[in-house]
């Protein structure tokens, strides 16, 4: 179960690299282009959001294969000392899923408010635009790993 989360979590680490790779590459080109400030609002969010996506991906990713092997071999050494350390960490992960996901239905509903507060395609419609997509595709992500990190934490309580 250890190799399986860590490996999940690494590949949804490299999702949330491209994510973000595509997200700046659209925010960039976009505000580069100096096209209609629409475009220019939608990029803020976009380049923002996606260079922590890219942020977080990274970090993910690169510390998954050394956290599996380790605790693959605390486990096996001791699996009270393993319960022991992950379990709060697992507590700790999922608690920050519920903030973080607070934070994702704010962009969400801000951007929808944006939205529909402005009619023509104006800067601020363009940033509420890239708040809602942003919000909205973070939102669906941290579902599926929340749902891994609770597997996992439920696999923890039984060592």
């Amino acid at each position: 179960m250890i190799q399986s989360y860590f490996q999940a979590e690494k590949l949804g680490g490299f999702i949330a690299m491209a994510i973000g790779i595509t997200a700046c590459a659209v925010g960039g080109g976009v505000l580069l282009s100096a096209g209609a400030p629409f475009y220019t609002g939608l990029s803020i969010p976009l380049v923002v959001v996606g260079i922590v996506q890219i942020m977080v991906g990274a970090t993910v990713a690169r510390r998954s294969d050394f956290q599996a092997d380790d605790l693959e071999k605390l486990l096996s050494d001791s699996p009270a000392e393993f319960r022991k350390l992950e379990s709060p960490r697992m507590e700790a992960v999922l608690r920050n899923f519920i903030r973080i996901k607070w934070l994702e239905v704010v962009f969400i509903v801000l951007g929808l408010a944006i939205i529909l507060l402005n009619p023509e395609l104006s800067f601020t419609k363009g940033l509420g635009v890239g708040m809602f997509a942003q919000g909205l595709i973070m939102l669906l992500f941290d579902f599926f790993a929340e749902r891994r990190g609770r597997a996992y934490a439920d696999f923890i309580k039984k060592q």
